[in-house]
């Protein structure tokens, strides 16, 4: 009896120890499991998140197209907030072909959204040296991510007369003032108020007739760079 006793007490002892063991290695396994999950998750975050703010080398043109150093000399071109937030969506992009010859002003890019079409002019002189062409597939990135992945095309431009377009604290004082013009064209062509602060709360170009849709096309742009 003693001996089957004995017996007993060391299966016990043997499965509570193997049982301490185990949880032991489980719970070192999640405390490094845990942080390189939060890490993926967080990375997985990040990249969902769209770029908006402008890159502070940027420039902004008259026709709401930024402007920022590209690779070798280039310039990478796309919309800005405003441009964004005038366009209801884009159902797909239509980009110049790489060794275009452009001119400031020339209607190089066009977004369709839907029946509605915006024809984006270039804010310089050059040379088209690259397109986006994720824009192909995904043509909803130009309003998801208009400083990031929504880019458009670039540019070796002639000559840096682009630097003189506004930049920084320029830029942004300006953006800011188009914001507010935009707020007041659409709360003329709706007759409605803006909100406190003087946005509007609903994505108002989309309620426009034909005729206002075109002279807010014409007022924000295409107006020459």
């Amino acid at each position: 009896m003693t001996t089957f006793i004995e017996i007993l007490e060391a299966i016990g002892s043997f499965v509570l120890g193997a049982a301490g063991r185990i949880g032991i290695f489980l719970a070192a396994a999640l405390v490094l499991a845990v942080p390189a999950l939060l890490a993926a998750l967080a990375w997985r975050a990040l990249r969902r998140v769209p770029r908006t703010s402008l890159a502070h080398d940027a420039r902004l043109a008259p026709n709401h197209t930024w402007l920022a150093p590209w690779r070798r000399g280039a310039l990478a071109i796309g919309l800005d907030e405003v441009a964004e937030r005038i366009l209801p969506s884009a159902t797909s992009v239509e980009l110049p072909r790489p060794g275009m010859v452009i001119h400031r002003g020339d209607p190089v890019v066009v977004i369709r959204a839907g029946k509605r079409a915006v024809r984006v002019g270039s804010p310089v002189d050059g040379t088209v040296a690259a397109v986006n062409r994720r824009l192909g597939r995904s043509p909803g990135l130009v309003k998801e991510e208009p400083y990031g992945r929504g880019w458009l095309f670039a540019v070796a431009p002639e000559g840096e007369s682009w630097k003189e377009l506004p930049g920084g604290l320029r830029a942004d004082s300006w953006l800011l003032g188009e914001k507010r013009r935009l707020s007041h064209f659409l709360e003329d062509e709706l007759g409605v108020a803006a909100a406190d602060g003087g946005e509007l709360l609903a994505p108002a170009p989309a309620l426009l007739g034909e005729e206002g849709w075109d002279r807010l096309v014409a007022e924000f742009l295409t107006k020459a760079a």
